[in-house]
């Protein structure tokens, strides 16, 4: 799978690229939103980890536009949850909160995503035909 992080939390990037590469998942990661709208047009990943302050603009239009579009799992600390949720409701498939991560639960909320990515394009599907 292909994972597309855009985040500046440094230790949170850390250890989402060791357990996704030690899964064999491909990981690039970015800080710059124009880059990684820019990443999203060429690379077309599987799953975008989105940091909830750096959803907009580009970017957020750039995944949502893709034929495919990946799943979007946010990220967002716990103290700034209001602001979470109403970049959640633009344009997340699910949320998680740091800064307290365990594997298991990144992974949880990984796969959630990819469910509710999945279910979305279905209904929009049907909605379209």
């Amino acid at each position: 799978m292909k994972v597309l992080i855009v985040d500046s939390d440094w230790r949170f990037v850390a250890q989402v690229t060791e357990l996704l590469e030690d899964k064999a998942h491909l990981v690039v990661h970015h800080t710059d939103v124009v880059e990684a709208a820019r990443q999203v047009q060429q690379w077309r990943p599987d799953l975008v980890v989105l940091a909830a302050e750096l959803a907009g603009g580009d970017l957020v239009q750039q995944i949502y536009n893709l034929p495919e579009r990946p799943a979007v799992l946010l990220t967002e600390h716990v103290d700034r949850y209001a602001r979470a949720w109403r970049v959640w409701q633009l344009c997340g498939d699910e949320l998680l909160m740091k800064p307290i991560f365990k594997k298991a639960e990144f992974h949880k909320a990984m796969v959630q995503a990819m469910q509710n990515a999945t279910i979305a394009a279905v209904q929009t599907r049907r909605i379209a035909g």
